[in-house]
C-alpha cells in the first residue's frame, strides 16, 4: 500500500479521497433520417432560453445540442442524471430526426456546409465561432464527444496542504487539480485505446491526412493531433502548474487563443474569470476532454469508463509519478501512436507493463473503496484486463466491425433509431422521480430550474435565489415568466 493511501486511512480521511462531484457533458448531433445529414431544423424553442439553461443548449452548429447534467457526488449520479437529460431532449425532436450516436460527423455535401456556415442564432457566440472557421476550418468543430468534469472536497485539500508543507489554501487547491490533471493526461493513451471510438471519417475536405484510408480504420481520429486539437506548432505542456498557465496566457497574449477556451489539452483547469483570476483564487473543477462518444452505450458514455476514469484520479492524488518535459512528450507520442493504430491491434509490451503497473496501484485504492462504489470499480477492472489481452473487446474494435464500405452510416442511422426509440419510454427512463412529479420534474428542466429531489419525495426547484417546494404536479409556465421578469 501507497503510503498516502496509508496515511489517509489511518487518519480516517478515506471517505473524502473517495468523495467529490461529477458533473457530464456531451455534444451530439442531430441528423435528419432522410438527408442522412446534420438537421437542418431549429433547436426546439420547448427547451428554454439556451443562453441560460443549464440543461441544454447548442454550440458550435445549430445541430449540435449540448446537455450539461447537474454536479452529482458519484458517477452513476451523474450518468443517471444525464439519461432522463437524453430522455428529455428526443422528447422534442422532428419526426425525421435522431440523435447521432458518434464522434465523427455524417458526409457534409456543399448544400449542408453551406447551411452550416449562415445558420447560427447564436449571435453572442458569433465572432468567436468566426475565428475558429478561421483558424481551423468548419469540421473539426462538429466532431463531438464527452467531458468529464470532477471537483474535489476541501478536506482533502487540506490534507494535501498539510502533507506537502504548502502555505495557502489556493496554492494547495491550485497544485493537487494540476497534479491531477498531469497524471492523468499522461494516461490519456490508456483512456484512447480501450474507448477511443472514432475509426473512420465521412468526409473527404476535412483536416485529416490525405492518405487517411492507408490508416483506417484507427481508434480515433479524434484523440489524435488530427482531431479536436489545437495547430501542431501550439504546446500547452503539463510539467509544472507554473509553467502550464504561463504557456496559455502567451498563447493569448499572441492572440494563438481568443481566450482560455480555445485551449483544446486533454484536461483542463476551470474557474471563472482569466487565468490570473484562477491562479489567484484557485481551480474550481478539472474538466477531462478525452472522451469519444461510446455508441454501444444508452448515453455516449460507459459506467465503465467513468469509474475507470475516476481510478486515475484517485491514483493520482494517492500515487504521483514523475512528468517531466521529456515523460509529457512520451506521453503525448504514445497517444498519437495508439489513436491511429488498427482497434485490433495490440500494444507493445512496454505499454502492457505500464497498465499493469497501473492496474495493480487500483487494486489496493479499490480495497478500501466505499462499499457501493466496489462493485462499479471492479467491473472497470475487469474490462481493462480483457481488453489487454484481446484489443478486440474494446469500443473501436467494436465499432469497426460496424463499416460497410468505408462507412458508417448505416449503422448510426440504426443505432440512433433503436437509441430513440428506449429513450422514448418514460416511464422506464426516470426511475428515481416519484410519478407524481414526474411531468413537473421534466417541465423545470426545459425551463432551466434548477432541482433536487428531496429525500420526503418533494421537489425544489430553485430560481432567483429562491427555493419553492412542490408536493405535486404543478404547471411552471408562469412561475417562468416571472423568473425572466
Amino acid at each position: 500500500m501507497s503510503y498516502n493511501l496509508d496515511w489517509l486511512q489511518k487518519n480516517k480521511l478515506l471517505e473524502s479521497l473517495f468523495s467529490g462531484y461529477f458533473g457530464l457533458e456531451i455534444e451530439e448531433h442531430r441528423v435528419q433520417i432522410g438527408s442522412q445529414s446534420l438537421s437542418q431544423h431549429p433547436h426546439s424553442q420547448n427547451l428554454g432560453n439556451r443562453r441560460s439553461n443549464p440543461y441544454f443548449q447548442t454550440d458550435f452548429s445549430e445541430s449540435q445540442e449540448e446537455i450539461i447534467t447537474d454536479k452529482k457526488p458519484t458517477t452513476k449520479d451523474a450518468l443517471s442524471h444525464l439519461h432522463e437529460l437524453q430522455t428529455i431532449l428526443v422528447s422534442e425532436l422532428k419526426d425525421d430526426e435522431i440523435i447521432w450516436p458518434i464522434s465523427m460527423p455524417p458526409h457534409l455535401t456543399k448544400h449542408d456546409i453551406d447551411f452550416l456556415l449562415t445558420h447560427f442564432e447564436r449571435t453572442w457566440y458569433q465572432e468567436y465561432r468566426d475565428i475558429l472557421i478561421d483558424r481551423y476550418g468548419y469540421y473539426q468543430h462538429i466532431m463531438t464527444g464527452v467531458h468529464v468534469n470532477f471537483s474535489l472536497l476541501d478536506e482533502l485539500v487540506k490534507w494535501f496542504k498539510a502533507q506537502s508543507h504548502i502555505s495557502t489554501d489556493v496554492e494547495a487547491k491550485n497544485k493537487l487539480y494540476f497534479q491531477i490533471a498531469q497524471q492523468v493526461s499522461g494516461y490519456r493513451w490508456v483512456l484512447t485505446y480501450l474507448f477511443g471510438a472514432a475509426p473512420i471519417s465521412e468526409n473527404i475536405d476535412d483536416n485529416l491526412p490525405d492518405n487517411r484510408h492507408e490508416y483506417e480504420p484507427v481508434r480515433s481520429w479524434r484523440s489524435s493531433n488530427f482531431g479536436f486539437a489545437n495547430h501542431p506548432g501550439i504546446l500547452v505542456d503539463y510539467e509544472t502548474f507554473e509553467l502550464h498557465v504561463q504557456q496559455i496566457k502567451q498563447h493569448i497574449d499572441q492572440e494563438n487563443f481568443y481566450d482560455k477556451s480555445e485551449f483544446y489539452g486533454p484536461v483542463r483547469m476551470k474557474a471563472s474569470g482569466t487565468m490570473d483570476d484562477l491562479v489567484h483564487n484557485g481551480v474550481s473543477y478539472l474538466e477531462f476532454r478525452m472522451f469519444d462518444i461510446d455508441p454501444f452505450s444508452a448515453d455516449g458514455i460507459s459506467q465503465n469508463a467513468l469509474s475507470f476514469l475516476h481510478l486515475l484520479i484517485l491514483d493520482a492524488i494517492v500515487n504521483p509519478q514523475e512528468w517531466s518535459k521529456e515523460n509529457n512528450k512520451r506521453a503525448r507520442d504514445f497517444n498519437q501512436i495508439v489513436s491511429l493504430k488498427h482497434p485490433e491491434s495490440e500494444l507493445d509490451d512496454y505499454l502492457k507493463n505500464q497498465i499493469q503497473q497501473i492496474l495493480s496501484r487500483m487494486t489496493e485504492i479499490i480495497k478500501l473503496s466505499p462499499v457501493d462504489m466496489r462493485s462499479d470499480f471492479e467491473a472497470a477492472i475487469k474490462y481493462v484486463k480483457e481488453s489487454i489481452l484481446d484489443p478486440r473487446i474494446t469500443i473501436g474494435a467494436n465499432l469497426s466491425k460496424k463499416i460497410v464500405e468505408d462507412s458508417l452510416v448505416t449503422f448510426a442511422i440504426q443505432r440512433g433509431q433503436d437509441i430513440l426509440l428506449q429513450r422514448q419510454k418514460i416511464d422506464n427512463n426516470f426511475t428515481l422521480v416519484p410519478d407524481h412529479l414526474k411531468k413537473t420534474y421534466i417541465q423545470a428542466h426545459k425551463l432551466g430550474f434548477k432541482i433536487i429531489i428531496r429525500p420526503d419525495d418533494r421537489l425544489q426547484i430553485s430560481y432567483k435565489g429562491r427555493d419553492l417546494v412542490l408536493t405535486g404536479e404543478e404547471d411552471l409556465s408562469q412561475l417562468a415568466k416571472n423568473n425572466m421578469e
